[in-house]
């Protein structure tokens, strides 16, 4: 059984753990995970209801009585793979975290009061959070796919819920950061806005299928330059 520790908004490691079959030996656990990359590219391409067992052996060329041997049943067939594309997720959002504190260091050297350091301010965080968006679609579109899949399944699935609450968590931590780093009076607050816009953002990128456009770029900018003059001076 594969485990992946993460960084919660405490601090604190969190597990993510598998309810299926444990693999005692490799070659077990890479079959096991073939099994679950195969469902989620069923997830992707078919959608959930798509995930069955005869389809998933198909789809990872094994057979049948593998998918009924590591998974008991479709319902944690699904919720492990939802836990697989956690991994993937937390994954992603912690590479972004740990390049984004660069970019922090930076922009806490900045007077943030002058205007010429705003913009520049706010054109490293435009391009930070543009890239955040558009790397989901550029390195894996499955993932951007997957979580709006992810995200339906929440309402059924109790446990895939908890990992969507994970999920959520590790990138509003991010979020946070960049709120902090701006002086943001109201955290919570402006960092959902920024959430919601980036969910906003990338429900766009699917449905223009990769098309290149600087929409992500442009209402970032607007919505920082909005707020980034009323942080430094909360008199505006």
């Amino acid at each position: 059984m594969s485990e992946h520790q993460s960084d919660n908004k405490g601090g604190e490691p969190s597990q993510l753990k598998y309810r299926g079959r444990r693999a005692s030996r490799e070659k077990s656990e890479q079959r096991r995970r073939q099994i679950l990359e195969a469902t989620m590219r069923i997830i992707v391409r078919d959608g959930v209801r798509g995930v069955r067992h005869r389809a998933v052996a198909a789809e990872a060329e094994v057979p049948l009585a593998a998918t009924t041997y590591y998974f008991k049943d479709i319902h944690e067939l699904i919720a492990d793979a939802f836990t697989l594309y956690t991994e993937w997720a937390l994954d992603y959002v912690n590479q972004f975290a740990a390049d984004f504190r660069i970019t922090a260091h930076d922009i806490r050297e900045m007077d943030l009061t002058d205007r010429a350091q705003q913009l520049e301010a706010i054109e490293r965080l435009v391009e930070k959070l543009a890239g955040f968006c558009r790397g989901k679609l550029t390195e894996d579109t499955h993932m951007l796919i997957s979580e709006q899949a992810f995200r339906y399944e929440v309402f059924v699935e109790d446990r895939v819920r908890r990992l969507a609450i994970m999920h959520r968590d590790a990138t509003s931590a991010a979020v946070r950061e960049i709120t902090e780093l701006m002086g943001s009076q109201m955290v919570e607050e402006d960092s959902a806005i920024v959430m919601a816009i980036l969910h906003s953002i990338e429900y766009q990128l699917l449905l223009d299928g990769g098309v290149e456009n600087n929409a992500p770029e442009q209402i970032l900018r607007r919505y920082l330059s909005m707020l980034m003059p009323m942080l430094v001076q909360p008199e505006l």
